[in-house]
């Protein structure tokens, strides 16, 4: 089941620091109580939505579980989840409950470290336990449920033995790509097969995931899962590439190249890119198009009219 969960429309970004489990509280006090209600309106109006009935759009779950854990309330929020799945669980989809669980099980691998030394180990094993019941309910094909549990597991200790469910995790997730939200996804699954590859002392394997992650090395601070991407020869991109077919085998639109939306038509003449200001957009377009076209013989003319985003 397919659940186009489009949450960084907003440019979301936050970080998931289970590699902490045995560092310093993440915030004063076992429940993150302390800075509830502390002038963060976007939190307040997001809980206040998710209160009223089951969110038709997934996506407010999880910009409310990012929310909680910007803040650094990473236990009110499990909190809040757990009461959230019980009020409305009689009427909640199994795939819904397991998007539930899956916020709760992030938001409490977080917040282990807050937790007394004396239970953090059942308080990781009970967390370890959320995050398989929503690969159960979900029956394992949702992108967002394997993709939370596979970065978890990977940054587990090694005490916990969840590294091998963290690769099969993380291998659907490529294997499932067309299912994420965008590819902006891909970055964590790639880093975190490098990681484990480089725990399993494969050097080479740890390098090639760690270049396709787009990672300089592995160490570093937060999570991405951004649409949008930075490359030294071709810029800046506000979103993955993509080509999507208008008219199929003639007309193409494509996002992605640059700072614009594009459109190409298929002709039987020598392609002439008439957006000259962008010499190199007009060239990738061009190549993406012959890539894409089932007749390679057929050459490429770009519209005159193009789609500027706004940086704004």
């Amino acid at each position: 089941m397919r659940i186009a969960l489009y949450l960084l429309a907003a440019l979301l970004v936050f970080g998931v620091l289970i590699a902490r489990l045995r560092a310093t509280p993440a915030g004063p006090g076992p429940g993150n109580h302390a800075l509830g209600g502390s002038g963060r309106p976007e939190l307040e109006y997001l809980k206040a939505v998710s209160s009223v009935g089951p969110p038709r759009d997934p996506q407010l779950l999880f910009l409310l579980m990012a929310e909680y854990s910007n803040a650094n309330l990473q236990g009110e929020g499990a909190e809040f989840f757990s009461a959230r799945l019980k009020e409305f669980g009689p009427r909640l989809t199994d795939a819904q409950k397991a998007l539930y669980l899956s916020a709760i099980g992030l938001l409490r691998a977080q917040h282990a470290s807050s937790v007394s030394l004396l239970y953090r180990i059942g308080y990781v094993k009970e967390t370890i336990a959320t995050l398989e019941q929503a690969k159960q309910l979900s029956g394992g094909q949702v992108f967002v449920v394997n993709w939370i549990a596979g970065i978890v597991h990977a940054q587990l200790p090694s005490f916990f033995h969840q590294q091998k469910a963290a690769h099969e995790e993380l291998a659907w997730c490529l294997a499932n790509a067309d299912k994420a939200p965008h590819a902006g996804w891909l970055r964590e699954v790639y880093y975190y097969l490098g990681k484990l590859a480089l725990a399993g002392g494969e050097q080479g394997k740890a390098q090639d995931y760690l270049r396709r992650s787009g990672y300089r090395d592995f160490n570093r601070p937060i999570t991405l899962i951004t649409p949008f991407s930075e490359e030294t020869a071709s810029g800046h991109a506000f979103s993955p590439r993509r080509i999507a077919e208008i008219v199929p085998g003639r007309v193409y639109a494509l996002s992605g190249f640059e700072f614009t939306e594009s459109r190409a038509l298929l002709r039987e003449e020598q392609l002439r890119g008439r957006d000259r200001s962008r010499p190199w957009c007009a060239r990738c377009v061009r190549q993406a198009i012959l890539r894409r076209s089932l007749q390679p013989g057929q050459l490429t003319e770009l519209q005159a009219g193009h789609h500027r985003r706004s940086p704004h």
